[in-house]
């Protein structure tokens, strides 16, 4: 039995609740524990830097130092809040005044950067592994097609090493692969989907994570799959944002799980784009 520390970030709690759910799931099936952070708090994720960076350094420091009384590695499945608290918990690491000066922002909270900060796809990884996967699956997913979508985050970590190439990623695509899925290779599975500018400037996101759709539809994928609860919004969000071309279903990383397990999805229907016509590219082993 793995257990992990587990900063849910807000996104979870609200309009990616099916996340939580499924990856919950997904994580109990393979022997993953998971203790959810006490007293958590949001960690600034893209907003806060932009309006005051020793404020977003602090609330992310807040949510690290409880996590260092856990001495286990921090799941933050979110690709925002996972960025955001790998950044912060090296820089504190290394930087003894910028410590000083966060740990007296939160004081009688104290970080040191200690906790090894872990996102799903790394967790899946290196606490499972592809072969274990690959052998654990029950239903057949050769005839679903579809293309990894990392976002533009999660990888692109400035001066500091990432888990997977920073501009061409292919540890999802691999986890995918492990699943029995076909994995169709594209060149946009790191662009932008607009991020939280969906909240001032919805044309921009339209613009943005509407290329990615048509790129997903000309490769002639059935799904885009993401591990990144903004990326999976907006994309889903495209018919309310006024698309009127063909959109597909967008998958969290642990709904295809979902499909290879137990060959169901949980939270169908909680997506905006339906899902229902990838029941029927799912059969039994």
């Amino acid at each position: 039995m793995v257990n992990l520390t587990y900063y849910p970030g807000c996104s979870m709690k609200t309009s990616s609740k099916f996340y939580e759910t499924s990856l919950k799931e997904i994580f109990s099936f393979y022997g993953i524990g998971l203790k959810e952070l006490d007293n958590w708090s949001c960690c600034g994720a893209s907003a806060a830097p932009t309006i005051d960076e020793k404020i977003a350094y602090a609330l992310t420091a807040r949510n690290l130092s409880l996590a260092e009384r856990e001495e286990q590695h921090l799941l933050a499945p979110c690709s925002a809040c996972y960025n955001r608290s790998k950044v912060v918990n090296e820089q504190l690491r290394k930087d003894k005044a910028l410590r000083d000066e966060i740990n007296e922002a939160i004081h009688p909270l104290k970080c040191l950067g200690t906790t090894e900060v872990r996102n799903i796809i790394e967790v899946f990884h290196e606490h499972i592994g592809i072969e274990r996967i690959a052998r654990s699956t029950a239903y057949d997913l050769s005839d679903l097609k579809v293309v990894p979508y990392y976002g533009c985050v999660l990888t692109r970590i400035m001066k500091m090493d990432a888990f997977d190439d920073k501009e061409n990623p292919t540890s999802m695509d691999k986890l995918l692969w492990a699943a029995g899925s076909e994995v169709t290779g594209w060149p946009f599975k790191m662009e932008c989907c607009g991020a939280s500018k969906t909240l001032t400037n919805k044309e921009a996101t339209l613009r943005l994570s509407g290329k990615i759709m048509d790129m997903a539809v000309t490769v002639g994928a059935d799904a885009v799959v993401t591990p990144c609860p903004l990326c999976q919004l907006n994309l889903d969000l495209l018919p309310y944002l006024g698309r009127a071309e063909k959109n597909l279903p967008v998958l969290f990383l642990t709904e295809i799980y979902e499909l290879a397990l137990f060959g169901k999805l949980a939270g169908g229907t909680s997506h905006i784009i339906p899902t229902d016509g990838l029941l029927h590219k799912v059969k039994k082993k």
